[in-house]
């Protein structure tokens, strides 16, 4: 009988075209050094970095009506690790425009940095598809080293050493929580499954201090990822020195594949049936919401603004999870993965017009941080950036008629089944402080300006990133009416 299942294949056919997508980076990312070696050109590694993207987006698109494939002990391809894959190849496909433009402001060739995209690229699509503790924290660690170097990758701008250094130290530390909680867990349950069976003599005696021990430091790991407080602290400084492309990285590719692999880990282990764990994730909820919100108005800096943003973002995700049980996990899915896509047009859309509105100050000879002041006059100035900006504003502000409020109104429906009436409430609460700094940009982006010189009158851009604003302009029109063209997309 042994002799028999080793002679198996370790890996069949079925398997490979199940994970065709990460394999197609992982053989770009080899081809790219070896392109990197024998002719150093941007435009080049450019070129080759987006062919790579797209063929592995083509093959990811054509994954979406695959049924569910265990691809050995440590990945399962299924149609919601497929759809958020799907978001993180397109945004990266939108980081790799911006950064071309970026780095092409510089006289240095920048091969590398193409290298640490991929890479990134390649930890996201290992941790959307994790079925094991350990491939998890494989897929973590190959996503935190390449964010690591792209952050401090900007020697030019003033804050890039600081928040290279920030986010190394405290990076290294949410792995070594995670790490030595991942060790803990393992010491009680016996396996690094997410699918390990659990006894009910286990649940009856809570699992033990060692399994909630380690419980709280694997969460606090993924925490520091998706910047829940109290974990947040380096989102704003870190999101301000880091070059926009790489700010956008980590605002939605980061973010999409640890909470994927977040709500994937819990559900399969039945982590909510234990009541401090809940008591856990509420708390993480209501401080990120309320803290992310308050402390966004006083912000100037629009990158700093979206960095408390989005703590308050994740935390309306995460009532998704506190809410979910047995009968409602593909609801649960639902919920969250729109809400990611609806977070993930949003910020792409936000900041496309940043990119393009430092790339123009860079050119005038003006400061490369973007304030609220840039945005003063930015529909007359730039119709098509005004828009967009609006539209990304409008929907993560929760507006009607855009993506970001049917986001909301799913997870507002999970929460009512649930009756987590106060959870609502403080959703509520913390959505109305966010329109005290949304609407703000707003109306920056409709006031007169008075123009003081020619390059004010007036931005303009290349071909490719007005396809691109025309582009997340129909999607978020589109999808905020006809939200259904998304969930047919989000299946098991």
């Amino acid at each position: 009988m042994s002799i028999a299942s080793s002679s198996q294949p370790l890996l069949t056919i079925t398997m490979a075209a199940a994970i065709l997508p990460q394999l197609i980076i992982a053989f770009g990312i080899t081809l790219a050094l070896l392109l990197v070696a024998w002719k150093r050109s941007q435009r080049t590694i450019a070129l080759f970095t987006f062919f790579i993207l797209f063929m592995a987006l083509l093959a990811n698109i054509s994954l979406l009506s695959q049924p569910v494939i265990q691809v050995t002990q440590l990945l399962k391809v299924d149609g919601y690790a497929t759809f958020a894959f799907n978001l993180i190849l397109i945004s990266a496909l939108s980081v790799l425009r911006m950064s071309h433009c970026f780095l092409k402001m510089s006289l240095e060739v920048h091969d590398e940095y193409y290298l640490l995209l991929l890479l990134l690229v390649l930890g996201a699509g290992v941790l959307v598809v994790s079925d094991h503790f350990a491939s998890l924290f494989l897929g973590f660690e190959l996503l935190s080293i390449s964010l690591v170097g792209l952050v401090g990758y900007h020697r030019g701008n003033q804050y890039s050493v600081e928040s290279g250094f920030k986010y190394l130290i405290l990076s290294a530390t949410a792995s070594s929580f995670m790490l030595l909680g991942i060790a803990f867990i393992y010491s009680v349950v016996g396996d690094m499954s997410f699918n390990a069976t659990l006894s009910s003599e286990l649940f009856e005696q809570g699992l033990g201090l060692f399994f909630q021990l380690g419980l709280l430091l694997f969460v606090s790991g993924i925490a520091f990822k998706l910047s829940i407080a109290p974990f947040h602290f380096w989102t704003p400084d870190v999101y301000q020195g880091s070059p926009t492309p790489v700010t956008l990285l980590m605002a939605t590719i980061s973010k999409i594949a640890m909470f994927v692999v977040l709500l994937k880990c819990i559900i399969a282990q039945r982590y909510l049936l234990l009541e401090n764990f809940q008591i856990f994730l509420i708390s993480f909820a209501v401080i990120s919401m309320l803290l992310g919100n308050i402390m966004a108005l006083k912000q100037q800096n629009l990158k700093r603004l979206l960095a408390y943003s989005s703590i308050a973002h994740m935390g309306y995700l995460l009532i998704v999870i506190i809410v979910t049980s047995e009968q409602s996990l593909e609801f649960t899915w639902q919920s969250s993965l729109f809400y990611l896509a609806a977070y993930t047009v949003a910020n792409l859309s936000i900041f496309l017009v940043i990119s393009l509105i430092q790339q123009h100050n860079i050119r005038s000879g003006k400061q490369e941080d973007i304030t609220l002041l840039d945005l003063k006059g930015l529909f007359w100035r730039a119709p098509s950036y005004g828009f967009l900006m609006i539209l990304g504003v409008l929907s993560l502000a929760g507006i009607p008629l855009t993506m970001g409020f049917i986001g909301k109104f799913y997870i507002l429906s999970q929460a009512t089944i649930a009756n987590a009436w106060w959870l609502i409430a403080i959703l509520i609460i913390g959505s109305g402080i966010g329109l005290a700094y949304y609407l703000p940009m707003i109306f920056k982006v409709f006031s007169n300006v008075v123009v003081t010189s020619p390059e004010d009158k007036k931005i303009k851009s290349h071909f490719i990133e007005q396809t691109l604003i025309y582009s997340l302009i129909t999607l978020g029109l589109v999808l905020g009416i006809l939200p259904d063209m998304v969930n047919q997309l989000i299946r098991y």
